[in-house]
């Protein structure tokens, strides 16, 4: 049942979101491996961010990417993969762009 529900919900988004979301939590696990955290907490919570940075950054550097490379779904997944490994730091770093420094 959970399957079939989990099945429809990724069948009616857009291939992009789909892609987004499943490299993103790609991303944030290959995280979570190579830079772990002593609290289980933290992981979860990087996880999340790495993810919604998969969802909303990696949206716009896919968008880039695919104008650059014209790779359909692939730069979408390249993005998602990115954004959900990297994605705290790449939040930064926009942050501080944006507001001249980083406010914690």
């Amino acid at each position: 049942m959970l399957l079939q529900y989990l099945r429809d919900l990724f069948g009616n988004m857009p291939e992009q979101v789909s892609a987004l979301l499943l490299s993103g939590a790609a991303g944030a696990y290959v995280r979570a491996v190579f830079a772990p955290e002593a609290s289980w907490r933290r992981r979860i919570l990087e996880g999340l961010a790495g993810a919604f940075s998969a969802v909303f950054l990696g949206g716009l550097v896919g968008h880039v990417l695919q104008d650059i490379t014209g790779g359909g779904t692939w730069a979408y997944l390249a993005a998602g993969f990115i954004m959900g490994e990297g994605g705290i730091a790449a939040v930064r770093g926009f942050r501080k762009f944006l507001f001249k420094g980083d406010p914690k």
